[in-house]
This record gives C-alpha cells, sequence and structure tokens, in this order.
C-alpha cells in the first residue's frame, strides 16, 4: 500500500535502526469483525535489500477497488500542524475563538484553526489524528501499552474545507476532477484511517481508526 524511507520522512516512527517502512493490507474489509482491512507494517533496512521486482505484483480478486492505490511516487513535505481543538484546554479554545473573530465577518481569506491550522488533510506520517467521525478516543495497543499515529490513509487530499492545506504544485489543477485523489484509495465513505503503532514494542500489530 506504501512503501516510506526515513531518509524522506525525518519523523517517521518506529524502529530508529530500521530506515524503510513498507506497509501491506488486504484489499478486503471483513477483518476483526469489523468493516476494515488488515494491516501489516514491514520493517527494514534498505541495505539489506536484495533484489527490486521490475513490476509490482498486485492482486487477483479485491474486494473493493478502492483499496488498490495507483501507482505513484510520494513527494513528501513536512508541514506543521496543531492538535484538534476539542483537545485543547477550555482557556485556549476561547483565545482562539477570540483571535478568529465573529462568524458574519469571516471571508474566504480568513484563517480558521479548525481548518487551516489543525490536523493536516490527506496521506501523512505522524502528526495529529483526526477524529472527525468518531470523536476523540485512546487508542490502546493489545498489550495495554500507549499508541502515536504513525500514517493516515486518506481518501481525499484535501475537500473544500482543507484548501489552504493545497500544496503550491498543485493549486493551479486543484479544480481538476480526481485532484485530491492521486492514489485513487478509498477508505470508508471517502474517510480516513488512522494507523497507529505501539509504543512499548514496534513488533505488535498496529492499532486501526477509521473515521467518515
Amino acid at each position: 500500500m506504501a512503501q516510506l524511507f526515513r531518509r524522506d520522512v525525518p519523523d517517521l516512527g518506529g524502529p530508529a535502526d530500521h530506515d524503510l517502512l513498507q506497509i501491506l493490507w488486504c484489499p478486503f474489509d471483513a477483518h476483526h469483525g469489523r468493516h476494515e482491512p488488515a494491516v501489516t507494517l514491514i520493517w527494514r533496512r534498505s541495505s539489506e535489500v536484495g533484489d527490486v521486482l521490475a513490476a509490482q505484483p498486485e492482486p487477483e480478486v479485491v474486494g473493493s477497488e478502492g483499496y488498490v492505490p495507483a501507482l505513484c511516487t510520494l513527494d513528501p513535505e513536512q508541514v506543521v500542524e496543531h492538535a484538534d481543538i476539542e483537545l485543547l484546554p477550555d482557556e485556549l479554545r476561547e483565545r482562539i475563538d477570540a483571535w478568529e473573530g465573529d462568524e458574519d465577518d469571516l471571508d474566504e481569506d480568513s484563517i480558521l484553526y479548525r481548518s487551516d491550522l489543525s490536523v493536516a488533510p490527506g496521506w501523512k506520517a505522524g502528526g495529529f489524528a483526526s477524529w472527525h467521525g468518531t470523536g476523540r478516543a485512546d487508542v490502546l495497543c493489545s498489550c495495554g501499552a500507549r499508541t502515536d499515529l504513525l500514517v493516515t490513509v486518506a481518501s481525499k487530499e484535501w475537500d473544500g474545507g482543507s484548501r489552504s492545506w493545497i500544496p503550491s504544485e498543485d493549486r493551479a489543477a486543484s479544480q481538476d476532477m480526481d485532484a485530491n485523489t492521486p492514489t485513487q484509495v478509498t477508505v470508508g465513505r471517502w474517510g480516513s484511517m488512522n494507523v497507529f503503532l505501539c509504543r512499548a514494542d514496534f513488533t505488535h500489530p498496529p492499532q486501526l481508526s477509521l473515521q467518515g
């Protein structure tokens, strides 16, 4: 589903002595008694990788076409994002509301915390998870340890409410059909999937949270 090198994603979680993460998933959504795919994380050292296949294998049967990514090359970009406003202390939330001003005074150039500064949309490694579908929840590993957000798999890179996050090189074509869906992956009903990694042992199975 994705392959990430630490040289391209400096903040990539996982074991520091492994510089390559391969994310595999089963393209059927009937796993763990829930409506979700099964995800496996493979941590490797790129120096130990042998021959690379010239043609990438594709599954012969899939449960959903939206679970088969279009062949594409990642172009990672580091951004600064802030936590969901619902996670902030009441006093800080009130300060943000005062900074944003009255809704009647807002226009298309107004900067809003929720849409422009917190929880970047699209595929990403690390950062803050979106909880727009289920509401905030603590995600624990099966061993009971806490987890960190490793990767977010998203159906769209942006939408009408998050256009300020569009990469500058994509702005000219942002109105084109499918411009915001370069991977052609669809999670749920055009939502996203958060993949969490155990803090205590990176070999433990990842925990998933589907949103939307």
